[in-house]
């Protein structure tokens, strides 16, 4: 029986947040991803603004992983009418009620900051410019509450990767490792039945191809074959950059750090570059390069998300794994310690000399590694490793170019004294050369390529190089245009 399908996208279509993909079938009706609009403001802004979809018509959701571009508006879903079931992977649907709990508590601090003038901002100052007012928020508003966030949790059932599982008439589902961050998966539908069936795969977002190189996580899966593939282009446009060994780099800045007694400042993601971070210190201890330097992960999310691979060791790489399986704790050192409250993570602001803290947020603009700047950042002594992509006009690449001064929302206007190092290899997220080698693996051509979750220049980028390379013709969809597949 064909059954036709057709998608919509209702974020992430030329943009890399707010995932939201409507697959509509002659049958069902399902939602892949419902995520935040990161950003600016008025990009937040946009997440109080449901999409217009009648969501007491779904039959299924499937949430790809747990980044809050993709997971973080599920919890408005009770009040928009949807009662169906949602579906992620298991180590997905262990940290999803972390990770809306932490939204919705955040939501309610927004709103008390922003109505009393002081959300968290900051800003890095090049030479000439001046101080300025803290930028205006538009009023911040709650998405949802605590209870939305139970309710959610309650229509989750957790898959096992590689499970199939039927999620609506004549639709079946599969999780397939990403490789992106625990629980991350791609999804596989299959629809319609006997020798009319189609496949569809979203990637989600995929991490990086890995042949050869030292790795936490396991390699994305490679399907033999789709007929329609829905892929992320956020790196589409950036080539790999050759660079020396991240474990060498890495190891240097350490000896370095404990030889000068540096307070070393590591913006980090907390499911993603704080577990490759960790990864790789892990690796130094091993080598007995740590020289006695302790290391703080400030984010109980990131804790969570260590915890989560030792639980599921199916997501890490083949030698990783087995250490797991054999009982060892291959992510554990003895200089590693966890901070798990404020009030811990404001006592290491006063005792750290010569230490190295991992914080959020990975972009330096929000969460606690806010307060470690504004703490450290006029001391010569302190060092910022960065790793990964930064804003253009970021906090972190400004200083990276030679900003002089910081402003925090305290008022205070502080001289930058902290140095800058960076260690590149920390990413989660596929480049150009490891999406085409991704295609290439397919025994049977996708007979439709679809481009999301990247900027309009990152998608044609990659479309070109599909194209060129592979033969393949790639849709570039704008956000609510109907696309028959």
């Amino acid at each position: 029986m064909t059954i036709g399908a057709t998608l919509e996208f209702h974020g992430a279509a030329g943009e890399v947040t707010g995932s939201c993909t409507l697959v509509r079938t002659d049958k069902a009706r399902i939602l892949i991803d419902f995520g935040m609009f990161q950003g600016s403001p008025e990009d937040e802004a946009r997440n109080a603004v449901a999409p217009p979809i009648d969501f007491a018509s779904l039959d299924a959701v499937v949430v790809t992983h747990a980044h809050i571009d993709h997971c973080g508006r599920l919890a408005m879903l009770p009040s928009l009418g949807f009662k169906g079931r949602i579906y992620a992977t298991t180590a997905t649907h262990e940290l999803l009620g972390r990770v809306l709990r932490s939204s919705a508590r955040l939501q309610r601090g927004r709103v008390y900051e922003r109505a009393s003038g002081t959300s968290p901002w900051s800003r890095a100052l090049f030479a000439g410019e001046e101080p300025g007012p803290a930028p205006k928020f538009p009023p911040a508003q709650r998405l949802f509450d605590i209870p939305d966030v139970r309710d959610t949790m309650d229509a989750i059932e957790g898959v096992p990767l590689d499970r199939e599982v039927k999620i609506a008439p004549l639709v079946s589902l599969v999780f397939r490792n990403a490789g992106h961050t625990p629980g991350a998966a791609g999804a596989e539908l299959t629809v319609g039945a006997g020798a009319a069936r189609r496949r569809l795969y979203f990637t989600g977002d995929l991490g990086p191809h890995r042949a050869g190189a030292v790795s936490l996580l396991a390699a994305p899966h490679h399907p033999v074959d789709a007929d329609v593939v829905v892929v992320e282009s956020t790196n589409g446009e950036r080539p790999r950059k050759v660079h020396a060994d991240t474990d060498e780099t890495l190891a240097a800045i350490v000896a370095d750090a404990a030889r000068r007694k540096l307070k070393v400042l590591a913006p980090v993601f907390a499911l993603g570059r704080a577990q490759l971070l960790v990864h790789r210190l892990a690796r130094l201890h091993a080598r007995g390069l740590m020289h006695g330097l302790n290391v703080y992960v400030d984010s109980p999310m990131a804790v969570h998300g260590i915890e989560s691979l030792y639980r599921h060791p199916e997501y890490l790489a083949p030698d990783i794994a087995a250490a797991v399986r054999a009982g060892e704790a291959p992510l554990w050192f003895p200089e590693l310690h966890y901070v798990l409250s404020k009030r811990e993570s404001m006592a290491i602001d006063r005792m750290v000399h010569g230490g190295i803290i991992l914080a959020g947020s990975g972009f330096m603009d929000a969460g606690p590694m806010l307060r470690h700047l504004e703490e450290s950042i006029d001391r010569p002594d302190c060092l910022l490793l960065l790793g990964g992509y930064q804003p253009e006009d970021g906090f972190a690449s400004r200083i990276e170019r030679g900003a002089e001064r910081a402003q925090f929302s305290s008022g205070k206007v502080i001289p930058i004294r902290a140095t800058t190092a960076r260690v590149e290899g920390l990413s989660g997220h596929a480049y150009q050369e490891d999406l085409i080698e991704w295609f290439r693996r397919f025994k049977a051509k996708p007979s439709r390529v679809v481009l999301n979750h990247g900027t309009e220049p990152a998608r044609a980028a990659l479309a070109a190089k599909l194209r060129d390379e592979l033969a393949l013709e790639c849709a570039l969809p704008a956000r609510g245009e109907p696309l028959a597949v």
